[in-house]
């Protein structure tokens, strides 16, 4: 191992989530998270270099108080915000009051309250400490039938463009991921392997100088916006 520090991937049990804690436990030991106890437990007993495991919902002000003390004891110096709630794909008129809250508390009020407790406990760290929200390519282009699930994205992205000005005079780094489909169960049929997208998101945080705003784009071209939006 090449560090001694710790990372903490929520969301991780499985998917892109897993992948992206197997591709960090290469050079760092991992604590994962899950809201399935047999799940968190296959990931523990198959990722190498696993310091420890939080399982339950990152809403939880409980939960949320044992990965503060877990990253407090394992060294946490790289928080990756990976959980999130799918779009439900419907017209707003059509959302329920709790499909809204929902979406809202966990792919954005969450992220800023797990952020804000790793900020607390791993400023002065590490010349690597930092934050990655893993975002979505909605978080750039405006799409039909998501917008509860665009306003979470966008404010995830200027939360974390806003956080990078101060975070950085900390020593921090705070990256923003924007994916497109990625194959996260096995019926999907079409998309970027997670095996890929992890890798793209570990050499982009580890580099120098890293990638603040990271596009992974595995659209085919024709599928593409003509119009291109800024990250």
């Amino acid at each position: 191992m090449q560090d001694i520090s710790s990372v903490i991937v929520t969301a991780s049990s499985h998917g892109l989530g897993y992948s992206i804690a197997e591709r960090f436990s290469d050079s760092h030991r991992v604590i994962i998270n899950g809201r399935n106890p047999d799940m968190v437990l296959k990931a523990k007993n198959s990722i190498k270099n696993v310091a420890d495991v939080v399982v339950g919902d990152i809403r939880d002000p409980l939960v949320v108080a044992d990965i503060k003390e877990k990253m407090i004891k394992h060294n946490t110096t790289i928080m990756i915000n990976n959980a999130a709630i799918p779009c439900y794909g419907i017209k707003l008129e059509n959302m329920t009051s709790d499909q809204i809250e929902n979406s809202l508390s966990t792919n954005l009020v969450a992220q800023i309250t797990l952020s804000k407790a790793f900020y607390e406990t791993a400023k002065g760290r590490s010349a690597n400490s930092g934050i990655i929200n893993i975002n979505s390519i909605v978080g750039i282009e405006p799409k039909e039938h998501r917008s509860v699930h665009s306003a979470t994205k966008w404010g995830l992205r200027g939360f974390s463009k806003s956080l990078r000005i101060e975070a950085e005079k900390d020593g921090f780094k705070v990256m923003n991921v924007y994916p497109t489909r990625i194959k996260l169960t096995p019926e999907c049929s079409f998309g970027m392997e997670t095996d890929y997208v992890a890798n793209l998101i570990y050499e982009g945080f580890m580099k120098v100088p890293y990638e603040e705003e990271l596009v992974i784009d595995g659209r085919p071209e024709q599928f593409r916006p003509k119009e291109k939006y800024d990250a």
